[in-house]
């Protein structure tokens, strides 16, 4: 069943995917690095010198540490980073699993382009109303709500892929 729904053109698509998710994922990785070395010279910075970073925590929360999580997700879900519960897969048999596991990541898909979608709304609204969170840096709001989009459609094309059984397949599917 697995090979027969392959075709080329999603095996290419997975490929190019692949790549994408792969430089989020660095991305992601940069953002994690930038946010540990942030917060480990601020409270250097506060408590030796009494002198905080002061852009620190808005720089920490609402980019990077967004940017790490969004980014990083569909990496982490082609690796096979999630949940299983197996109880229902084993009760159903293989053939009857396979469909309600491909069911399931459709449904995922379409959700996750779904809230992709709704980011993506708030992301142009915050750009052409040009938010601001005010501090001692005026931060644009738009740009800490740009990667959630990307993480969730990234996720939702792999996930559509999987569901046709394209590109990397987790274990015991």
């Amino acid at each position: 069943m697995h090979d027969q729904l392959k075709s080329e053109p999603l095996e290419r698509l997975a490929r190019i995917l692949t790549l994408l998710e792969n430089l989020c994922a660095i991305i992601a990785a940069v953002a994690l690095i930038t946010a540990i070395l942030l917060v480990s010279a601020n409270a250097l910075s506060r408590h030796l010198f009494s002198i905080p970073i002061e852009f620190q925590l808005e720089l920490t929360q609402s980019y990077l540490l967004v940017m790490l999580i969004t980014l990083a997700l569909p990496w982490g879900f082609r690796c096979g980073g999630f949940i299983r519960i197996t109880l229902l897969a084993e009760l159903m048999g293989e053939r009857a699993w396979r469909y309600v596991y491909r069911i399931g990541l459709l449904v995922s898909s379409a959700y996750l382009a779904l809230l992709g979608f709704e980011g993506f709304t708030v992301f142009i609204d915050a750009w052409l109303k040009k938010h601001m969170i005010m501090g001692v840096i005026d931060w644009p709001v738009a740009w800490s709500w740009i990667w959630i989009p990307i993480g969730c459609w990234l996720l939702s094309m792999r996930t559509l892929l999987m569901a046709f059984g394209a590109g990397d397949q987790p274990e015991g599917h």
